[in-house]
């Protein structure tokens, strides 16, 4: 007989919970029952040490250690090692690495993984903040601004569908169809957003760009002119502010566009463009390869990929930083965050905080944001000083799954978990927690059953829409992952138009116009009361946080102050109560 009793996540087994900072103590506790003696190890990033046998009561054995946690930040796996007279057992994480209680292996256990990082703060204005997200183009327009740069296509129908290949009128024109949505329409509609209970708002690139989406941008140092001018960003940033809400821009540094003024393929600009120019002082920021070939993202020719690591790139970034902040930003969201080197994000860090401390940095992250590898290289994100959050995918798919009935009560939990227990604290509670962004497809869609159809064609992609049935269905869904979303801590983050009823697959029937005269008034509603929950409780905002299955009801606890809440779920007749 030989049982073995630990979980990770239980402070009776180790204490503190979670992620540990660097050069504090931890201690471990196992539990063994055996009708013969044993000795217990741990094995931290395979290094042996024997546990302190702390008790005895007949056959049950209770062994404890204290770890000091090493003084360098990163990821520390471990496992337990039980020995008898007669032979080994080892104890690790389970296959699905969701840790908690784990289980027996004869040989090669998975490792259960412990995230250090160094002691550090995020703002605190971000915490129990809800974000607004918002396509610019496509928001509101006073006026339709023209570009001198490049021929744009300006639907003349606000309702119009964005145009997909094919749609334009010349396959030059491809991604430039235009809704004319501009800064100046986002200043107008500043009281709405207010009212919605919004503290922050993440605005997808605003950068001079040939595109719509405008990550192919062309100037660093300039507004979109179709969006308008830097005053008007200052005066967006400005009153905002006096409403209590920040802007946080998107920031695109792995590629640049080919019309640009640093590469300047096309000869739009009359700057000294790198595809034409071998002693262009923007050369050395890309990789040429023969015939006229270059390196691009994902090769895409029109995203000429940059060198993150060349000096004169970085100064131009960060100088672009500081003239942003100088506007009245308050942070920054880095795109593709897995393909920019550890060593830049670290400097756009320090010189963000340098400017204001309390600027935030999110990262573009679709994984677990503790454990990432991208091109071969663990990721240093979450280690106190890097990034102050992520944009939480993991909490969207387990969000979503758990809604549809895709998984079971019990395994929602411990996905739940598995990211507050590998996450620092302070950055889980300020992840952007939300349901829908410009990547991916509308919520009211998904939550209707039509993630089925994201395979279809592109032509009929367009003209997907909820019947009735389906419809109710998702009403119903939505007000009950709504109300998941506001209880999680974090930032709840809002995906423009999602609150008024847009429907769509992904890119770009995920980017229609905002309906501002066709909106959603039982959707509306449903947002409404669930974004006044969460921004008018203190409890639900800064309160720590408990999630359990019992019966196959998940229960979601929040306590702060003397106050505490308690509500339950059930995904399979789609209801939540308070108890």
């Amino acid at each position: 007989m030989l049982e073995i009793f630990y979980n990770s996540q239980d402070l009776k087994y180790k204490s503190p919970f979670g992620a540990l900072k660097s050069s504090s103590l931890a201690n471990f506790r196992l539990d063994v029952e055996c009708d013969v003696d044993v000795k217990a190890f741990m094995s931290f990033n395979k290094q042996l040490i024997e546990m302190k046998r702390a008790s005895l009561d007949g056959h049950f054995y209770t062994f404890e250690y204290t770890y000091n946690v090493p003084q360098e930040p990163g990821l520390v796996y471990y496992h337990f090692v039980i020995e008898t007279p007669y032979h080994r057992v080892f104890y690790g994480n389970n296959s699905d690495r969701l840790q908690a209680i784990g289980k027996k292996y004869d040989i090669s256990p998975i490792d259960y993984q412990i995230t250090v990082y160094d002691d550090f703060t995020v703002p605190k204005w971000a915490k129990g903040k809800i974000m607004y997200q918002i396509f610019p183009d496509r928001f509101y327009k006073e006026e339709i601004l023209k570009s001198p740069f490049w021929d744009r296509y300006f639907h003349e129908n606000w309702d119009d569908l964005p145009f997909i290949e094919g749609d334009f009128p010349s396959k030059t024109m491809e991604n430039s169809d235009f809704f004319g949505g501009n800064l100046r329409g986002i200043i107008n509609k500043l009281d709405y957003i207010q009212g919605l209970g919004v503290g922050i708002i993440y605005l997808n690139p605003i950068y001079r760009a040939y595109s719509n989406h405008r990550y192919d941008l062309a100037d660093y140092m300039s507004i979109d002119d179709s969006l308008g001018t830097k005053d008007d960003l200052k005066e967006l940033c400005d009153k905002a502010k006096k409403r209590g809400i920040h802007i946080i821009l998107d920031m695109v540094f792995s590629h640049t566009g080919s019309d640009s003024i640093y590469f300047n393929k096309k000869n739009t600009f009359e700057s000294l463009g790198a595809y034409k120019h071998k002693d262009s002082p923007y050369r050395s920021w890309y990789t040429f390869l023969p015939h006229g070939k270059y390196e691009s993202w994902w090769g895409i020719d029109t995203l000429p990929n940059v060198d993150e690591t060349n000096p004169t790139f970085i100064k131009h970034i960060l100088d672009s930083l500081e003239m942003w902040m100088d506007l009245g930003v308050k942070g920054f969201r880095l795109d593709v965050a897995d393909e920019l080197p550890d060593d830049l994000i670290k400097a756009i860090r320090r010189k963000i905080k340098d400017i204001d401390p309390e600027s935030i940095l999110i990262g573009e992250v679709w994984e677990d944001a503790s454990n990432k590898e991208s091109y071969g290289v663990k990721r240093e994100y979450l280690f106190g000083y890097e990034l102050d959050s992520v944009m939480n995918y993991p909490f969207r798919k387990v969000l979503i799954d758990y809604s549809l009935g895709h998984i079971d009560g019990k395994t929602f939990c411990r996905q739940i978990m598995i990211i507050k227990e590998n996450y620092p604290k302070e950055v889980f509670e300020v992840l952007m927690n939300m349901l829908g962004t410009h990547d991916v497809s509308r919520i009211l869609t998904l939550l209707g059953g039509q993630w089925k159809l994201e395979g279809y064609p592109r032509k009929k992609q367009g003209k997907v829409k909820l019947n009735k049935e389906e419809y109710e269905k998702a009403l119903k869904r939505l007000d009950f992952i709504l109300n998941l979303l506001v209880l999680l801590p974090g930032i709840v983050s809002i995906y423009y138009g999602d609150e008024a009823g847009l429907e769509g697959l992904k890119d770009p029937f995920n980017r229609k116009t905002f309906p501002w005269d066709k909106i959603n008034e039982e959707v509306m509603e449903i947002y409404k009361k669930a974004l006044e929950k969460r921004s008018n409780s203190e409890l639900l905002k800064y309160g720590d946080f408990c999630i359990f299955e019992k019966d196959q009801l998940v229960f979601i606890e929040r306590y702060y102050m003397n106050e505490s809440i308690t509500y339950s779920f059930d995904n399979n007749k789609i209801q939540y109560k308070e108890i």
